[in-house]
């Protein structure tokens, strides 16, 4: 897995899948009548096959397949056919079965493709089949970050939470002080990295910076009282507040307590095992709550989670959770009542969520996250309490990426880049970047 940025592979491979939706000119319509609870669909006496598509490990192939033979013995007249695949391949399959009227009815999902299935009629507003799907046990800060256009299109599966990941190693070598994070503020990160790399003589710096993926950006911009996009699909970010963000990084880089930006540069692609935080070069750095797969990676450091810093003028209800990723329904779907139902298996059935555990992330549902709590240990047990305070801590859930969107990873990164290399100002870099963001976002809508 890339450098904290599957977020940015995510949106490279979004890229692709996109425009292939695009271009196979996939307008879906509708599959079912809306207005009531059940969207008007009803459970079979008789028997029924039903699909389920999804990418991931072998580990979470496993877990679905036995999932689902507990749900095919609860409803023995449901046949659920299976297909499973990697990453790199699933968007631009499922682009083209949903583009040749085959999609899967049930269908696991990244928020970054959300907006583009659900304006094309590809996806069911799961709103519609209550009666087969609860929600009730999902708060509303999580609930809603599968809404788009104020629909649920998208079940939470699991959550997500950039932090800053600590090596407790490296603080205790060099006798650092972890700071108390009850009072975390920007200039106290920079404080204690500053501590490591003098301490340590060089020999370790302080953090691996921002600067580059938009779900930091997000959270820093929701602090400062802006957004990145509003919830009809614009982009709002104040250049002022990308240019805060970029000049803090870029002073940090510029006192030497992080990787120059070649060096930064060379390790934007690294594995996790070639990290600077795996491999005990930085002390800190900013990842999605995907601390475990760190500790895998260095299993001689002792890894912590801290919460995002933010200061004592931080607009309250600024935090926020991403889903690492959800369950959809086919809008075509010739049996959408018993999808909702295996939807609604997979997401309440106390069986089930033994089953996955943590392997798509945190569980959006609390009674899963009360299943799997007394086996968890080290890691997996930080990341636990790590998203259980960002629940209680989040405010009204971002909006989920626009149509047209897709590229607010990539064109972070590169105009970033610019900035480190001097080829533009924070103040000029911020610009460009916003402009290029909403041209592509219009030229989406067109």
């Amino acid at each position: 897995m890339k450098r904290h940025t599957r977020i940015r592979r995510h949106a490279i491979a979004a890229v692709a899948a996109i425009s292939a939706l695009m271009l196979s000119g996939c307008a879906v319509g509708g599959g079912t009548s809306a207005g009531s609870a059940d969207g008007g669909a009803k459970l079979s006496d008789k028997p029924v096959t039903i699909s389920l598509y999804w990418w991931g490990s072998a580990s979470r192939v496993t877990s679905t397949e036995a999932a689902v033979k507990l749900f095919e013995k609860a409803h023995p007249n449901i046949t659920v056919k299976m297909q499973s695949t990697d990453w790199g391949s699933y968007w631009d399959k499922l682009a083209t079965s949903v583009a040749g009227g085959q999609a899967p009815d049930v269908m696991q999902f990244d928020q970054v493709y959300v907006a583009s299935y659900a304006q094309r009629g590809a996806l069911a507003d799961l709103g519609e089949y209550s009666k087969y799907l609860d929600t009730s046990y999902l708060s509303k800060n999580v609930r809603d970050t599968g809404e788009y256009n104020s629909k649920l299109y998208a079940l939470p599966i699991g959550l997500n939470s950039i932090g800053v990941a600590i090596n407790k190693s490296v603080f205790d070598k060099y006798g650092v002080k972890v700071p108390d994070t009850t009072s975390w503020t920007w200039d106290d990160l920079t404080a204690v990295a500053k501590k490591i790399t003098k301490a340590s003589d060089g020999k370790v710096l302080g953090l691996d910076p921002l600067g580059g993926d938009s779900v930091s950006l997000t959270l820093w911009a929701r602090q400062h009282g802006n957004a990145l996009f509003n919830q009809k699909g614009d982009v709002v970010l104040k250049p002022s507040v990308l240019t805060d963000y970029w000049e803090y990084s870029l002073d940090q880089i510029k006192s030497g307590i992080t990787p120059s930006p070649s060096q930064l540069a060379e390790g934007s692609g690294a594995t996790i095992d070639q990290t600077d935080l795996a491999a005990g070069k930085v002390a800190m750095a900013f990842i999605p709550s995907n601390l475990t797969a760190y500790q895998v990676a260095a299993p001689d450091e002792k890894l912590d989670m801290l919460p995002f810093p933010s200061d004592s003028n931080a607009k309250k209800g600024w935090q926020y959770l991403k889903s690492s990723m959800y369950w959809t329904l086919s809008s075509k779907s010739a049996h959408p009542a018993e999808a909702a139902e295996l939807i609604d298996y997979l997401s309440t059935n106390s069986k089930v969520g033994s089953l996955f555990g943590a392997e798509r992330g945190t569980p959006a549902n609390p009674s899963f996250q009360k299943e799997i709590t007394p086996d968890l240990a080290g890691s997996d047990k930080i990341v636990m309490n790590y998203i259980k305070q960002a629940t209680a801590e989040s405010g009204t859930p971002a909006p989920i990426t626009p149509v047209g969107g897709q590229d607010a990873d990539s064109l972070l990164s590169q105009y970033w880049q610019n900035v480190q290399f001097g080829k533009a100002t924070p103040q000029q870099a911020a610009q460009q970047y916003i402009a290029q963001l909403k041209k592509e976002i219009a030229a989406a809508k067109s």
